[in-house]
C-alpha cells in the first residue's frame, strides 16, 4: 500500500485534487533537522519562553487602539478597501512569488537588500518562537523591527507555525503492538519537539500518547511515549499525526502571535513541505492559501489555481541553474505563476545567487507578487 493512498483513507477529504508531501519531499530537510542543533535538542533546551512571550501580553501589541491587525482602524477601512480595489496586481504574462523559510537574518541582510534592488517582493515564513533569537540552529533570528521594515517595503509576513512543527501524517512502517511504548513512522519529524500529544490512527481505532523521545535503533526511526499503547495497529494501515487540537494550537497561535505584533497574516508556509488533507482541513480555517502544499514544481496555472494546493519548487537547493531557467521560461511561456523558494541560512544561497534568479525573472518580464497577492490577482481575474 502507497504512503498516499494509506494518508487519504485516515484523513479528512477535503474536496477534489490530490494534497500531498510524501516521504521523499519531506526527507529532502531531514539532513539540517539531524545536525546537533536538531530542534529536539536544542529547541528544546531554548523554549524558555524567550520568543514567544513577547506578543502574548495584550499591552506589548503594536496597535495603540487594541487591534489585532493594521488598518483595522474604522477611520481607515474604507479607504483602505478602496486602495485595495484600484490596486489589484494581474499575473497577466506571467508573475513569480518569492517564498523564503523559517525566518533566519540572512533574509534581512541578504535577500531583502537584493530584491531592493529590483524593487521586488517576496513572503517570508515566520516560526513565531524563533523571532528574535540569537545564535540558534547556527544563526541568528529576524526580530520585530526587522520584520517591521520588510512589511513596509510591501513584504508579506507568513506563518510558518508556532515551533516549525511537521504538519502532515505518517504513516506507521512496521506494526505496533498493544503494550508497546514505541512506534516506528516513514519520517522522524514529530519526534523533533518532544512534549506534545501525538494520536496514532487506523481511521477505526485511535490512541493519544506524549512523545518523550525519539531517535532510531536497528528498526529504523522512532517516537517514545510516555505510555504504553492499548491498542496494537498495522504497518500500512495506519499513521500517526498530531490531534485536531494540538494543529489548532500549532496554526492559529502563530497567526494569532503574528497579528498581535501589528502584521495582517492571510498565508502559511508549512515545515517541511510537509502537506495532506489532514493539513488543509484545518489551515483552511486560518488561511487563504498555502503556498507549499505541492512541492517539487514552481508552476502554478491561473485558471483552476486553488491556493491551498499551490506549487512550489527551490531555485537554488536542489536544483541547477538551467533547470530553473526552463522552469522560468515555461512561466513565461503559459503565463503561469511560479513560486519559489529558498533557505538564506545555506551557504549555497547567495546574494549573487538571489540576484541573479532576479536577473532572470526580469528579462522574462515577469511580475514579482507576494503570495497574498498573487492570490488576489487571480481572484481579481475571475470577477
Amino acid at each position: 500500500m502507497n504512503h498516499e493512498s494509506t494518508r487519504r483513507r485516515f484523513v479528512v477529504t477535503v474536496g477534489a485534487g490530490s494534497v500531498g508531501a510524501t516521504a521523499g519531499c519531506t526527507g529532502r530537510f531531514s539532513g539540517r533537522n539531524s545536525n546537533a542543533t536538531d530542534p529536539d535538542g536544542g529547541e528544546e533546551t531554548v523554549d524558555g519562553g524567550n520568543a514567544n512571550d513577547r506578543g502574548d501580553d495584550e499591552t506589548n501589541d503594536r496597535g495603540d487602539d487594541g487591534t489585532s491587525e493594521r488598518g483595522d482602524d474604522a477611520t481607515t477601512d474604507s479607504s483602505d478597501e478602496s486602495e485595495e480595489t484600484e490596486d489589484v496586481p494581474s499575473v497577466d504574462g506571467g508573475a513569480v512569488v518569492f517564498v523564503y523559510d523559517d525566518g533566519p537574518i540572512e533574509d534581512y541582510e541578504q535577500a531583502f537588500p537584493v530584491h531592493q534592488e529590483f524593487d521586488a517582493p517576496a513572503s517570508v515564513g515566520i516560526v513565531t518562537e524563533w523571532i528574535g533569537r540569537t545564535d540558534f540552529n547556527d544563526t541568528d533570528w529576524m526580530d520585530d523591527h526587522h520584520l517591521e521594515e520588510l512589511a513596509a517595503a510591501g513584504w508579506e509576513i507568513s506563518s510558518h507555525t508556532t515551533r516549525h512543527t511537521a504538519l502532515s501524517a505518517f504513516e506507521l512502517v512496521e506494526d505496533a503492538v498493544e503494550g508497546d511504548t514505541r512506534i516506528y513512522p516513514e519520517q522522524r519529524n514529530h519526534g523533533f519537539h518532544h512534549g506534545h500529544e501525538i494520536e496514532v490512527t487506523d481511521g477505526e481505532e485511535s490512541v493519544r500518547r506524549t512523545i518523550v523521545d525519539s531517535d532510531h535503533d536497528d528498526v529504523g526511526v522512532y517516537l517514545e511515549f510516555d505510555d504504553p499503547l492499548e491498542t496494537s495497529f498495522r504497518a500500512g494501515e495506519a499513521v500517526e499525526r498530531y490531534p485536531a487540537d494540538v494543529m489548532h494550537e500549532f496554526l492559529g497561535e502563530s497567526k494569532r502571535e503574528l497579528e498581535r505584533m501589528g502584521f495582517t497574516v492571510d498565508t502559511l508556509l508549512a515545515p517541511y513541505d510537509a502537506v495532506d488533507e489532514w493539513t488543509v482541513e484545518i489551515a483552511r480555517e486560518y488561511y487563504d492559501g498555502i503556498a507549499n502544499a505541492r512541492p517539487g514544481s514552481m508552476f502554478n496555472e491561473p485558471e483552476g489555481f486553488d491556493p491551498l494546493e499551490t506549487r512550489r519548487d527551490y531555485f537554488v537547493e536542489f536544483t541547477t541553474p538551467a533547470d530553473v531557467e526552463a522552469d522560468l521560461d515555461r512561466v513565461a511561456e503559459e503565463e503561469a505563476i511560479g513560486v519559489l523558494g529558498a533557505h538564506t541560512f545555506k551557504a549555497e544561497v547567495t546574494a549573487d545567487r538571489i540576484r541573479e534568479t532576479l536577473e532572470w525573472v526580469e528579462k522574462r518580464d515577469l511580475e514579482v507578487l507576494t503570495f497574498r497577492d498573487a492570490i488576489r490577482a487571480v481572484d481579481g481575474d475571475r470577477r
